[in-house]
Formats: structure tokens, sequence, C-alpha cells
């Protein structure tokens, strides 16, 4: 067997022995790929990492030369490979009554390094800004709304633009101003406006991207808001005011922090990251190069596994969305400010592309900036199992591939994404998603802990509509998942999924405390076109607006669920189409309170039979279920009010009951008297206490 080893203490010239470790991640892989070129190592190999902060400087590359290699923690060991830099030697001094730090780097005056995060003591500090926004329910509120728009009758989604003017007192000609960032909030995204120029006789600002969307809060068509965007504002040197604040200069180099109490330069770490991206493993396709071979003859990564490691310290940028939109003032291509919907746009800080039988088990990864891990274009039979994944600038983990118009080698599928601790994520690209799978099949997404993100906790899909796509077989299984949306976003879910699945199911997952910032905070939310779903045994609670919602969809089934506290609503469709059927809604426990039991949306009548529904338990305090309607439907003629005994007669629930279903809440799950009318109606009951990651010795 080819074990070798790595330690702190090591030289990449050693031969790797216990002895005689190697010292570096680089190190090793160069040495292997040394050792297999001359035949002095066969097969696969292991590389046990002993305890000690491993320095990344730069983003180690893997190729298919390094298939069938195991990087694993040794017995006992806790290696950390740190893509960050301590710093040390801050002067102290004073500055507007405060206590201020400074330093200065001369790789940042002299153009070699620039970083946009800085962490303290294993906290992520933030920037200097204006408000003092901070992406949880506390300091959500803090924001500025934009005053005036160029356009204001142009209500089209993607009416993006650079332009938009704020209001009086908000914004001033600061000195540094020029290097700050406009952060927008609105919709279900972010986006990032970076170098602001401010017209002082007008009070017009523009920037040097223009938005993907256009500058109101949310649809107005369909939920009846005329707010425009909020924002804050980061990286000003002139907001730094508060205790735990930093700003960069990029043109002098010079750092400066303010401290909160007790902190000292000597008791106080603070550390600024020199990466991005701690791993990157590609295959090689077939049209990465202009050499001519065989179009199917993709070198894939094989076999490269990663075991309990740690990757800590790396930094964020904003990447360009792909998909750039005409700009129609200026005639021109025109950079948007941020991805249209799930960060899409955000790589991960440990990337594996074109990769086979890969995994990466019981890592974690800590205080970076993009997305966790990434299984890109062309990744089959890989794992995320047992990660500890948190204080991310984007999502927990993201995979998908080409979709039908793409080429084959590119698809990826049969993702094991499992038992996953994925928590504080979205701190920078707020609308990062805990697991988020675009075009993907055969993927088991299961036994997963997601909690205290911006926007959604699992979503899967990328394709809008009917039409058919490379998404399906996927399976969304016993997540525990909650305290998702802090309103911060809208158009939101715990579980979210987008077009045609065929063989998708979503179950046994425990959902709740999910809080959008406009509408949509929904716990099971079926958008465009979603289609040929099993939703069951789903327990869904205390959400903004209903725990589980339609966009439009058809023919799927949704069974043995629990839906209760839904503030706006208890079950939703936002699309009614004449003749479509969405899902049959069979055998579910309905539990208000709430202010409807079926809320439509803003076309059509919740009334029409877009759900089949029918031998489902109602209940609410005091026994009276709340009556359904349609508040903001755009179709004459719907009704607004629908009681239960006008629902009835319309020929809906002929076999529901309205009775209290003898449910006994517990903390990791609710149970059912056996005395329960539910269990007469036909609904199965359901244990969600094994919800979330399993011990090792239980996982499959």
């Amino acid at each position: 067997m080819n074990v070798f080893h790595l330690s702190p203490q090591g030289r990449d010239t050693a031969p790797g022995s216990s002895q005689r470790p190697w010292a570096t991640l680089a190190g090793a892989r160069d040495q292997l790929r040394r050792l297999r070129a001359a035949g002095k190592v066969i097969g696969p190999a292991t590389v046990q990492v002993h305890t000690g902060r491993y320095a990344l400087t730069e983003t180690v590359a893997f190729t298919p030369l390094d298939s069938l290699t195991h990087y694993t923690a040794a017995p006992r060991a806790q290696p950390v490979f740190d893509g960050g830099e301590i710093l040390t030697g801050w002067k102290v001094g004073q500055r507007n009554g405060r206590t201020e730090w400074t330093l200065d780097l001369p790789d940042v005056a002299a153009a070699r390094w620039y970083f946009r995060s800085l962490f303290v003591d294993g906290r992520r500090a933030p920037r200097a800004r204006l408000p003092k926004f901070a992406p949880d329910e506390q300091a959500a509120r803090h924001v500025f709304h934009i005053g005036e728009i160029q356009h204001p009758e142009n209500g089209d989604l993607f009416a993006g633009s650079d332009t938009f003017k704020p209001r009086p007192g908000d914004v001033q000609d600061w000195a540094s101003l020029a290097d700050a960032e406009f952060v927008l909030l609105h919709y279900w995204i972010e986006e990032r406006l970076p170098r602001p120029l401010l017209n002082p006789r007008t009070g017009w600002l523009r920037f040097a991207r223009r938005s993907a969307f256009n500058l109101y809060e949310a649809f107005a068509a369909a939920y009846g808001n005329r707010a425009l965007a909020r924002y804050y504002i980061d990286n000003l040197f002139e907001a730094l005011t508060d205790p735990g604040e930093w700003y960069l200069n990029r043109e002098t180099g010079r750092l400066y922090y303010l401290p909160r109490p007790g902190e000292t330069p000597e008791n106080t770490t603070i550390t600024a990251p020199r990466i991005q991206t701690f791993v990157r493993a590609s295959g090689q396709f077939f049209n990465d190069s202009i050499a001519a071979c065989d179009a199917h003859a993709t070198a894939h990564v094989h076999g490269l596994e990663f075991t309990g490691l740690t990757f800590r310290h790396a930094d964020w940028y904003s990447p360009l969305a792909p998909g750039q939109q005409f700009h129609p003032a200026y005639g021109q291509e025109w950079p948007l400010g941020g991805s249209a919907q799930a960060a899409h746009a955000v790589p991960g800080a440990v990337i594996l592309r074109a990769a086979r039988h890969c995994a990466v088990r019981d890592c974690t990864i800590e205080h970076a900036g993009l997305y966790g891990l990434e299984f890109d274009e062309g990744c089959r039979d890989c794992a995320a199992v047992g990660n500890h994944l948190h204080d991310l600038g984007a999502g927990g983990i993201r995979g998908g591939g080409t979709d039908y118009d793409g080429h084959l080698d590119g698809r990826t599928g049969h993702l094991t994404i499992t038992d996953n601790s994925i928590h504080h994520i979205g701190r920078v690209f707020h609308q990062g998603v805990g697991v988020f799978l675009g075009h993907a099949f055969d993927c088991n997404v299961a036994h997963n802990h997601i909690h205290h993100s911006c926007y959604t906790g699992i979503s899967t899909g990328w394709t809008w509509g009917f039409r058919e796509t490379p998404s399906r077989n996927n399976r969304i299984e016993h997540n525990l998942i909650h305290d998702i949306g802090a309103g911060i976003l809208s158009d939101m879910g715990g579980i979210y999924t987008l077009g045609v699945q065929p063989g998708t199911v979503v179950r046994g997952n425990h959902l709740h405390h999910i809080w959008s910032q406009d509408y949509g905070g929904w716990g099971i939310y079926l958008d465009e076109g979603t289609a040929h779903l099993l939703i069951e045994h789903n327990l869904v609670h205390d959400t903004k607006d209903a725990p589980f919602n339609i966009h439009f969809a058809r023919d799927n089934v949704v069974r043995y669920n629990i839906f209760a506290r839904g503030q706006n609503a208890l079950s939703s469709v936002s699309r009614v189409e004449p003749g479509q059927f969405s899902a049959s809604y069979y055998h579910n426990i309905v539990v208000g309170p709430s202010r409807r039991l079926f809320c439509g949306g803003y076309k059509g009548s919740i009334g029409h039979g877009a759900l089949v529904s029918n031998a489902n338990c109602f209940w609410s305090p005091g026994g009276q279920v709340p009556d359904s309607g349609n508040p903001r439907s755009q179709t004459p003629g719907v009704p607004t009010r629908i009681t239960w005994t006008a629902w009835r007669k319309a020929g809906h629930d002929s076999l529901s009951l309205v009775a209290d279903p003898r449910l006994t809440e517990g903390k990791k799950t609710w149970r059912l008297d056996k005395r329960s009318p539910a269990l007469k109606l036909g609904f199965v009951p359901h244990d969600w206490s094994h919800c979330g990651p399993r011990p090792k010795a239980l996982r499959t």
C-alpha cells in the first residue's frame, strides 16, 4: 500500500515517509506525479496529513495525473490549510475619539494584493458600511431606499439600470466614494454596483455595472409593491465608526481597524486572505483546447478524495454573470451587478470539474468568500459527506452541469450530498443557497442541517417553464432546514424546485422559521413549471407565507405532509392556468392559525382546480378554519374571499374534515395521537427526529 505523510515540519524534497514527510499540499501532489511517472507508485496512494497549519498562497490545482489519491487527516490529527496571512505590526492611535489600529501593507500599495475580507479571532469582521447592515434578522433593516429612478414606467423585470438617485441626505460626495460598492437588495437577489460616480449638481449616481433587474423592490403587478429597492454602501472609509469594522485603502495600502472592547494587538489574531479558491481539481474536456482529439475522450480526475481536512480563510470577488444584457440607452454591452438567481455566477472555494468518484468527507470549509464546495460540469458519482461548512460568502454546496443544449460530457449527476452541516451562509452574496443543484440528475441530498441563511435552503432545477431538462430522479430527503431568509430577500423557500424534474422526491424533511423581506417566505416552493414531483412526509411550519406554495406547475403529488402556521396562508398557488392540473393534494394535515387556508396569486382563482384537494385534515385554534381567496388576482371576476362552505360546494375536499388532528409538538418531531381523525383519512405518520446529520456509523 502506498502511504505517504505530510507535516508542516517536513520538506518537499523528502521521501514523504513518516520520519521524513513532505511539507505542502502542492509539494505532495508534485512528488506523487514524479513517483508515478517513474513507475515507483502504481495504483492508489494515501497521504496522511498531520496536525498543523499549512499556508496556502495560491490555489492548489489537481489534474487527471493526480487521480487515485486520498488526502486524509492522520489519526487524531487536526490539519488546517490556511489561505490567510496573519497580520502583525499594528500601530495604535486615535480617530474621532476612538481607538484605531493601522497597518501599512506594501503589497497592497504596489497593487500586488487586495483583499475584501478580514477575520478577527475567528469571526468575519464587517467592512465599513453605511447604514450598518448585517445579514441577520436584527441588522437587515439597516438599509437605505432608492429615491428616484430614470424610467419608472418600465416595470419589465430585466429593465436594469446603472443609474439612480438616492434620497436626500443619504449619499454625499465622500472622498472614498469611488472605491465603495452599492449593494442592492430586491426581488430574490442582491447586486453589487461598483465605482459610483455622484453628480453633485443633480444628485444622480452612476455605476460601472448595471443591475440585472429593474430597481423596484418586488413585482408591482403581482404583489402591489411599488417601493424602490433597498441598498447599503459597502467599503466606505467615512463609515468607519463602530468597533469591529475595518477599511483598506487600496492606493496607500493602509489598513484601518477599530478594535472591540478588550482587544489589543497582543491578544488579537487578525487574518487577511491571500487566495479565493483553496483547491481546484479539473479533468480535461474535449473543448478545453484546440488540440485534435476524440470528442468523447474526456480525461477525468477520478478517485481523488479529501477527508478530515480544514480549509480556512479565503476571499471573494464579484464575478461577471454570464449572458450580459444589451443596454438600450448606450448601445453597448454592460456587465451585470449580480446573478439572476441563487448566486449562480459565484464559484466554489473547493472546485471539482470533470471528476469521477471523487469525494470530500468530514472536512471543514470556513471563513471563505464564495460557495464552499462546487461540483461543476462533468462530475459523476462524487460525494460530499459529513462536512461542516460555515461563514461562507455565498452558499454551501453547489452542483450542476450542461443542459440539453450542451455536450453530454458536461452533464453532472449521481452526486451524494449527505450529513453536512451548513450554516451562516450568504454573508456576502446573500442569494447563496445551502445546497444548490442546477442541471443535475440522480442526486441524493439527504440528512443535511441547513440554517441561518439569507435565501433558500435547498434548490434543485434550472430551467424555467415546461421544457425538458437533465434534472430528474433527485432525492431530497430527511433534511433539517430552519431560520432561512432573515427578512433580507423575497421569493424564496426552504426547499425550492424549478422546472420539469420527473422522478424527483421531496420526502421526510423538517422545515421551519422561513422569513422573507416582502413576499415569498415559503416552506416548500414549486416554481416555474415544476412537474412530476412527489412531495410527501414533510413537516413544514412557521413561515411568513404558505408552508406549501406553487407558482405554476403540473402533475405533482402532495401527500402525508403537515403544513402549519403560515402567516399569510397555509397553501397557495400563484398562477392558476385554466385546465392546468398543478398537483393532487391528498392526506395532508393542515393547521393554523393563518390568514387564509388556500390562497391564489396574481392570475386565476385558487378555486378553479389547480389543486385537486381531498381527504385532508384541517384545523385552526377555535375550530374555525380561515377563508380561502384571491386577494391580488389580476384576473377579472375571481372572488377575493371563499368561505369553507363555498370551497366545498365548488367540489373541493368533499372527504376532508375540520377536526383537531391531536398533534403533540416536540423539538425534533411532531407526533400524532393514535386516535387522530387524520389517520382515518389516510394520513401516514412519519418520525422527523432523524432529520439532519447522522452519526458516522449510521451513514449509508
